[in-house]
């Protein structure tokens, strides 16, 4: 019968060209794998999860994440921090030990509002990385202002101005001369003027280097 010549032929591999042309024998071997949903899914979560690894370690490059000698932050590897992520005219200034507040004051200045919570944003991630279980993990204080910007760092004070806030809250001037002689003092009160100077409360303590006429 028909089915039993075709049967025939393709056993006898004699079946026409024009058939053997158009269709393709498919082996087992040559078939892609395909996983089962479970086993995608976690291929793919592993997959996510070594690009962040890899990510968070490119963001870290070059940073000591081990705790600080004086602190969380030496003041060397912040100042370098800073200046890697293009903070500008940075200050720092040590204060005394008497005065028991911090060891040293960072005073920076942002290219924009985003650059300045990029500054402090990134701070306080690198703190977290370098802290030791005791260490408490600083707030982020005035970010409502869009002028300025403080961490109290435990052994470092950090403030991060505006380009324009940055003269008018002159802690250069403040730490060189004393707040009695700063022109900020004796102006009128206003929330941020009030914020900055209840975070910076002990400069106001320190001993002025030159007295002005």
């Amino acid at each position: 019968d028909k089915l039993g010549k075709i049967a025939n032929q393709v056993e006898n591999k004699s079946i026409p060209g024009y058939v053997s042309s158009k269709y393709q024998v498919f082996r087992d071997e040559d078939s892609p794998i395909i996983l089962d949903v479970e086993e995608e899914r976690r291929k793919r979560l592993e997959q996510t999860e070594s690009t962040l690894q890899e990510a968070v370690q490119d963001e870290f490059s070059g940073i000591n994440l081990q705790r600080g000698v004086n602190g969380v932050f030496d003041v060397e590897e912040l100042v370098a921090i800073l200046k890697r992520d293009k903070a500008r005219d940075v200050f720092v200034a040590r204060l005394p030990d008497e005065l028991k507040y911090v060891d040293h004051i960072v005073v920076v200045s942002g290219n924009s509002y985003r650059h300045m919570v990029g500054l402090a944003e990134f701070v306080r991630k690198a703190f977290k990385k370098k802290r030791s279980p005791n260490d408490i993990i600083p707030r982020i204080e005035g970010l409502k202002s869009k002028d300025w910007i403080a961490l109290d760092l435990g052994n470092i004070a950090l403030h991060i101005f505006s380009k324009s806030a940055r003269s008018m809250f002159d802690l250069e001037s403040l730490w060189s001369v004393g707040a009695q002689y700063d022109a900020l003092s004796n102006q009128p009160d206003d929330p941020l003027t009030e914020l900055l100077y209840h975070h910076a409360k002990y400069l106001g303590d320190l001993t002025p280097r030159q007295t002005l006429g």
